[in-house]
Order: C-alpha cells, then sequence, then structure tokens
C-alpha cells in the first residue's frame, strides 16, 4: 500500500516531520512518500487546469497515486499552516472529481500547548470534508506539550506517545481497509 505523507512544518526541527519519520517507521510494510509542500507555488485559479505548474502536477499525481494520507500538522494562530493549506487547495481540484475525492485521511496535529493543535485538528476535518475525503472516523491525535516528548536530536522520546501512534496508524489502516473493502472496521 502507498501512504502520502502530509506535513504542516518543513522548518529544520519541525516536530511534524519527525512525527512522521516515526509513523513511515511504524508503516514499514507500506511504501510512504513524504512530498516536500513548500515548494508549491500559491494556488492561483489562472494555473489550474491545463496551466497547473510541474510541481504541482507531481504533487496531484502523488495523491492520486497514494492509497491513504497521513497528515501531521502544527497549529499556526488557532488554524491550519498556509504550506499544507495550499497543498490541499491545489489537490483538490477539479472540485468534486479530485484525487482527494474518497481518499481516506487520519490527522495528527502537535503544539508546544496543552491542547495539541486542537483548532487545527478541527479546521482540518473541515476543509478535507469540503474534499471529499474519507476521514479517519477516530478519537482525535493530538500531541500537546510536543517539545517534552522529543530529545535533543528530534528523536521521539516519549513511550506513551509511541504507543498512542502506534495504535493510532494500526486504526487506521484498519479504516483504510474497510473503505477499500479489503480490510474489517475501524475500532474507534
Amino acid at each position: 500500500m502507498k501512504i502520502l505523507l502530509l506535513s504542516g512544518s518543513f522548518r529544520k526541527h519541525s516536530y511534524s516531520l519527525a512525527l512522521l519519520k516515526v509513523a513511515e517507521e511504524l508503516l514499514g510494510d507500506h511504501r510512504c512518500e513524504l512530498p516536500d509542500l513548500d515548494q508549491l507555488l500559491l494556488y492561483n485559479e489562472d494555473r489550474s487546469g491545463d496551466h497547473r505548474p510541474e510541481a504541482v502536477q507531481q504533487f496531484q499525481q502523488q495523491v492520486d497515486d497514494c492509497d491513504a494520507i497521513v497528515v501531521c500538522s502544527p497549529e499556526y494562530n488557532h488554524s491550519i499552516p498556509a504550506v499544507l493549506k495550499n497543498a490541499i487547495d491545489w489537490a483538490s481540484r477539479p472540485a468534486f472529481h479530485s484525487p482527494l475525492k474518497d481518499k481516506p485521511v487520519t490527522i495528527i496535529t502537535q503544539a508546544p500547548s496543552l491542547v495539541g493543535g486542537a483548532r487545527a485538528q478541527a479546521h482540518l476535518k473541515l476543509v478535507f470534508d469540503s474534499t471529499l475525503s474519507r476521514i479517519h472516523p477516530c478519537h482525535e491525535m493530538m500531541i500537546a506539550e510536543v517539545k517534552d516528548k522529543f530529545d535533543e536530536q528530534l528523536q521521539l522520546s516519549d513511550d506513551h506517545t509511541r504507543k498512542r501512534l502506534i495504535r493510532h496508524l494500526e486504526d487506521f489502516m484498519g479504516f483504510v481497509g474497510s473503505v477499500a473493502g479489503t480490510g474489517e472496521n475501524s475500532l474507534c
């Protein structure tokens, strides 16, 4: 199975990228791709359709080719980082027939605060719902006080968070199987 990993942050010490690296390890039997979303031009309808930039065409093909999407994002100003929203906007075209339609998606948010990106989680659900994606119907995976979950080398050092991530991804893969008609229903 091919899993697309989407990060809401591309800074050098990004916790989202670090969490997606752990997710990729945990999804070892599956092929994972992590596109560099900050290479996409800002969405402009004049550049859509046949006028899409090459990077956008490649990204849309990655979305189309994948079986499922795992999103990990920080929360910026109580919402979604622009780089992630921009990528979703590009992938959501053409409307109602985009590569995101019926694509299983799970959302992980993280933040240094005690709420773990709850508002970004809610906003991402609204955005993906509008793209007709299949949102993983599970208890939200929000990681609060994220800076305390990693060591200085940006390795996940918190066993409880690792166990939660394992459980979340296992359940998501069950959901992907149920959407595809090849597995059992989600346990959430």
